[in-house]
């Protein structure tokens, strides 16, 4: 196998664009766009190529499954207030749970993020503040810049505000509970949905503020960002070639530009990565050798654990 690139899936959405970069769920099955596997989807490759795909550990524990899905959202208005069940609630669901994680790529000089309660509250107070139309008066809002990162483990009440653009890195679930959309109504003039019962369940109401990933990104080093059962996701800042050796993840890799462009060359394939875009590296590759175009290279590695 070789290093592999998709074609993303946009979708429209009220509040701006949603790019799903690598996604191996529902209709929503990504296409490989390069090499002689081009106009395969990705469920065609994992039923042929198996753990030499996925990694022996990651095949255990899936199946055929792909089991994160990776997206690029550009918010031009905020987005509903939200939560997502974790593993065990969402399987009444038949699903996966939805623990995420977002670099910020792109942040107007007003940009925020809701994150988190402002206190430790209950669901009786939750549920009087929708009616009352006051939720947000319960939440943190988080000023954001370009290169922050968060961490949003299922329960936690989140949403992305206007004038921002994350990567988002997240299990591959499309569960959202929508808390509080501002009254905001669709195309046709009706409000949307909410899901008041469904999130009053899963919200974790002790998670309180969420400040941004504590990290240090460092020339030519490889720094830990995020850490979770089902997904680890490092930064690499890249003003150098660099070699990297995968053979004891027993795990695909996945790495995404989130500033600036690079090529990455392996098993004898080179394929070019431009920025805001990803390549999988199947768990069987060899031989990596990543190089940034340009002065400004930030890379995040992201793999199973």
């Amino acid at each position: 196998m070789y290093p592999l690139k998709f074609t993303p899936i946009v979708l429209p959405k009220i509040w701006g664009e949603e790019a799903w970069l690598l996604s191996g769920h529902g209709e929503n099955m990504s296409l490989v766009n390069n090499g002689y596997l081009k106009g395969n989807s990705l469920d065609e490759l994992i039923e042929v190529y198996m753990d030499e795909l996925l990694g022996q550990h990651v095949f255990d524990k899936y199946g055929s499954s792909f089991p994160l899905l990776f997206k690029r959202i550009t918010a031009q208005d905020r987005l509903s207030i939200q939560v997502h069940p974790n593993d065990e609630q969402a399987a009444q669901a038949n699903s996966f749970g939805k623990s995420e994680m977002w670099y910020v790529t792109e942040a107007s000089s007003e940009a925020k993020v809701v994150m988190g309660f402002a206190n430790k509250t209950n669901s009786k107070q939750v549920k009087q503040a929708i009616e009352d139309l006051t939720l947000p008066e319960l939440v943190n809002n988080v000023a954001v810049n370009r290169g922050d990162m968060f961490y949003i483990p299922a329960g936690t009440i989140h949403a992305l505000c206007g004038g921002t653009e994350v990567l988002e890195i997240q299990q591959s679930s499309d569960l959202t509970y929508r808390i509080y959309d501002y009254g905001r109504r669709d195309d046709k003039g009706n409000l949307r949905q909410l899901h008041v019962a469904e999130a009053l369940d899963v919200l974790d109401y002790n998670r309180l503020l969420q400040t941004t990933v504590d990290y240090e990104p460092i020339d030519d080093e490889v720094v830990r960002g995020v850490s979770d059962d089902h997904f680890i996701t490092n930064v690499i800042s890249l003003t150098h070639p660099a070699t990297r050796d995968y053979a004891m993840l027993d795990s695909f890799v996945v790495l995404m530009a989130a500033e600036g462009s690079f090529s990455i060359e392996s098993d004898g394939e080179l394929v070019d990565c431009p920025n805001k875009d990803l390549v999988l590296l199947p768990a069987s590759s060899t031989d990596v050798i990543i190089r940034p175009q340009g002065a400004n290279c930030k890379i995040l590695e992201v793999y199973v654990p």
